[in-house]
C-alpha cells in the first residue's frame, strides 16, 4: 500500500492538530444530498394550487354562473282556470277511484302516474315539460303545477309595460346599423369588412344583416 493511501486510512486522532480539532465539527454537518432529497419528497406530495388564469373557471364557477343565467326563450302561455281544484277531483275519482283525501294521492305507480297526468293535460290543455315529471309525486304536487301561470312575455318586456318614471324608458326594438337605411353616417359603418350576420330562425325576417362594406354611392 502506498503511503499516500496509508494517510487516508489513518484515524481522526493521528492528524495534525489544527484538523483533529475541526473534524469533529465536520462529522455533525448534515450531508446536502438529504436536504434536497426531502424536498423533493415534499413537492411531490404537495398538491399543485390552483390557478384561474391557467385553469380557467372551475365546475363550482360554471355552475354558479348556470344558477345565475336567466332565459329569455320563448315559451306558450298558460292562465290556470279558477277551477283548478274542482277538476283535479274529479280526474283523481276517475283514475283512483273514491277516496277521502285526494290530494294526499302519491303516484308511485308509473302506470297510474303516466294516465293522471295525460287526462290532466287534456283537460288543462297544459303540457308538461320533462324536467318537471320527477317533482310531481302526489296530486297536491300536480294541483299546484297546474295552478301556476305562465306567460309568454320576458322580463324585460314586462317592465316595460309598467307605470314607470318619465325619466326612465326601455327601449323595446334594438336600433341597428345598416348601411343601406343609414341616414346618420351616410352609409359608412364603425367596423368595416366586420359582416352583421342575423342567425337567429326568429329574428331573420326581422331584421336585416350585412356585409360590412360601406355604402355605395350611385351617380345621380
Amino acid at each position: 500500500m502506498s503511503s499516500f493511501c496509508r494517510t487516508l486510512l489513518k484515524p481522526v486522532t493521528s492528524a495534525p492538530s489544527g484538523i483533529a480539532s475541526v473534524a469533529p465539527f465536520l462529522v455533525q454537518i448534515p450531508l446536502r444530498t438529504a436536504f434536497f432529497r426531502k424536498n423533493a419528497k415534499k413537492d411531490e406530495s404537495d398538491e399543485r394550487s390552483f390557478n384561474p388564469i391557467q385553469d380557467g373557471p372551475s365546475t363550482r364557477d360554471r355552475y354558479s354562473s348556470l344558477k345565475k343565467r336567466t332565459s329569455v326563450r320563448t315559451v306558450e302561455s298558460y292562465k290556470p282556470p279558477s277551477n283548478v281544484g274542482h277538476k283535479m277531483e274529479q280526474i283523481a275519482t276517475d283514475i283512483f277511484g273514491k277516496v277521502s283525501d285526494w290530494k294526499k294521492i302519491t303516484l308511485d305507480d308509473r302506470l297510474l302516474k303516466f294516465k293522471f297526468l295525460c287526462k290532466c293535460i287534456e283537460e288543462f290543455e297544459h303540457d308538461i315539460p320533462n324536467t318537471e315529471l320527477n317533482f310531481i309525486t302526489d296530486v297536491t304536487k300536480a294541483m299546484e303545477f297546474f295552478q301556476t301561470e305562465i306567460r309568454d312575455t320576458s322580463s324585460y318586456e314586462d317592465i316595460s309595460k309598467l307605470d314607470l318614471p318619465r325619466n326612465l324608458h326601455i327601449q323595446m326594438e334594438p336600433v341597428r346599423f345598416h348601411p343601406d337605411t343609414d341616414t346618420m353616417y351616410d352609409g359608412k359603418t364603425a367596423f368595416p369588412g366586420r359582416p352583421t350576420v342575423v342567425s337567429s330562425i326568429k329574428y331573420k325576417h326581422k331584421y336585416k344583416g350585412h356585409d360590412g362594406q360601406h355604402r355605395v354611392k350611385t351617380s345621380s
